[in-house]
């Protein structure tokens, strides 16, 4: 490139500033590790990693009996484009280049960048959503209400969930039903039902409004005061302290917050785990996130530079007609749920219908 998209704005420092940039933690990279995949038509098997099964115990001499190989489902999927761009109009460069006038070069150093920062993060948050939707809901929709300015899917893509593993609460959970609800029952229950599959759970994904709930319970309260031993104060950790001593998982609690942009400029923030779904994991580790190839990246544009954060590339480019720098990030990227099958699922919104 021969002239720089603004003065101080070059390759070099748009690499060092992005591998240097320390953004919030996310939850999706716990759940779904990025694994790199050559094309963007993917699949996930469902089912390959099961219960250890014994061998059997046979005389000298005699053939090894042979094992029947477990039914694995495969799904077949695409792996879409995830994008954002910002532009910095004309008005906004002159205004920058005053604010250097003024305050010199480093004071102003940071809002070069916020561009950058946003894209990233944009395309990050949507990774985040996939993620959480999808452990939460086992299935994600691209609805004009969470994506209203990108496509629209008419079909819900399903992660395959079997229907046994989707279990309702005996009581629904709500502030209303405080003196009803039975968290502890309903816990157990579904630790009984993965049992029964041999299966054992790491953890409980719940939201914070969710966690409200079962320390507002007064069945879960009496539960908590007669299973402690010593005067023992009611948080998170006495909590997992108490239900782990009766074979109960420990409650990790998704607090995150995405924006989602309106096509009027309008941004609402939400919680993308669901706030009426209770997640059993039996890893820490679900599947992967599939980061496809980027094509931008394969076959560079002229007069752009391009730097990567991760696996979103962000990429600066200017116009003219008016004057205008253009911000891009993207990803083209999805999770696979290896092990949906030994996860379970506990709706609390219904005492006998998963929704």
């Amino acid at each position: 490139m021969k002239t720089p998209l603004i003065e101080g704005l070059s390759q070099g420092m748009l690499e060092s500033y992005l591998k240097a940039r320390q953004f919030d933690p996310l939850y999706w990279p716990n759940f779904f590790p990025l694994k790199d995949v050559n094309r963007l038509d993917a699949s996930t098997l469902i089912g390959s990693v099961g219960s250890r099964v014994i061998g059997h115990v046979i005389s000298y001499n005699v053939k090894a009996p042979e094992a029947g190989r477990k039914s694995i489902k495969t799904m077949h999927f695409d792996i879409p484009k995830t994008a954002q761009s910002r532009v910095k109009d004309e008005k906004e460069i002159l205004e920058w280049y005053i604010a250097r006038a003024i305050q010199g070069q480093n004071a102003v150093i940071e809002d070069l960048f916020n561009d950058a920062d946003f894209v990233n993060d944009s395309v990050q948050a949507r990774m985040e959503w996939f993620a959480l939707q999808a452990l939460s809901l086992t299935k994600i929709q691209l609805a004009v209400a969470n994506n209203p300015q990108g496509i629209v899917n008419e079909t819900v893509i399903d992660f395959g969930m079997p229907t046994a593993n989707k279990k309702c609460a005996s009581v629904i959970w709500s502030v209303g039903n405080k003196a009803l609800m039975d968290p502890m029952a309903d816990f157990k229950s579904v630790v009984k039902a993965a049992r029964g599959k041999g299966i054992k759970f790491a953890r409980i994904l719940m939201t914070s409004d969710l966690y409200d709930l079962i320390v507002d319970a007064t069945l879960f309260k009496a539960f908590f005061t007669n299973s402690s031993s010593i005067v023992t104060p009611m948080n998170l950790g006495t909590i997992n302290a108490v239900v782990g001593s009766y074979g109960i998982p420990p409650i990790s609690l998704i607090d995150t917050s995405v924006g989602i942009e309106g096509k009027d400029g309008t941004v609402t923030a939400t919680n993308p785990f669901s706030t009426t779904h209770v997640t059993f994991i039996p890893d820490d580790v679900c599947g992967s996130m599939l980061n496809g190839p980027i094509a931008e990246e394969l076959e560079k544009p002229p007069d752009v530079i391009q730097a990567k954060r991760g696996n979103v590339l962000v990429s600066v480019k200017k116009d003219f007609n008016p004057v205008k720098v253009i911000t891009k990030g993207e990803a083209n990227v999805f999770p696979s749920w290896t092990n949906v099958d030994r996860c379970y699922s506990l709706y609390t919104g219904h005492a006998s219908v998963w929704a």
